[in-house]
């Protein structure tokens, strides 16, 4: 997974990282733990952070409130990290192509995320990857073990390609 993510990010000068969830509904709650805990990694916190070329924004259900913040830092790659239902075991993480969006089911956003990257493409000349996590429950509970586990390792890797990309440097 990290020399694929690796290479959809290749010359790559400015990076979004965008989480996406609801932090009641159990593992619907993935995307925003994995962009928290970057966040915790760079010894910040807060809904947007900045640190040199790599953004981390925390849009719960509302992704579509950050499309002009989104226009405003003009990323050259947008990375979205969403609970998806991908049809594999709790916790597996797929990357999922722009046009394959509408086959899946993401969580409980406001707008369809097919429309919120169709905008998107439209007015930014970006690089969208999109990662869906397979939850195990999306019901009100904490994340489950085998989806945090799956977070938590994922953290890990887009640490290691941030530091390889130099976006903070």
């Amino acid at each position: 997974m990290k020399e694929i993510l690796l290479n959809k990010l290749k010359d790559c000068k400015k990076l979004v990282i965008m989480g996406i969830g609801n932090e009641l509904k159990g593992d619907d709650a993935i995307g925003i733990y994995v962009v928290k805990k970057l966040m915790r990694h760079f010894n910040r916190e807060g809904e947007i952070i900045s640190i040199k070329n790599l953004y981390l924004i925390n849009a719960g259900t509302v992704p579509d409130f950050f499309t002009d913040i989104l226009k405003e830092i003009n990323p050259t790659h947008i990375l979205i990290v969403d609970c998806a239902l991908i049809g594999k075991d709790a916790g597996a993480i797929d990357i999922i192509k722009e046009d394959e969006i509408a086959n899946y089911s993401f969580s409980t956003h406001t707008l369809p995320l097919s429309i919120i990257v169709k905008y998107l493409k439209k007015f930014i000349d970006a690089d969208i990857v999109i990662l869906g996590i397979q939850p195990k429950i999306i019901d009100f509970c904490p994340i489950s073990e085998e989806v945090k586990l799956s977070g938590d390792k994922l953290v890990e890797m887009l640490i290691k390609i941030v530091e390889e990309l130099k976006l903070t440097d």
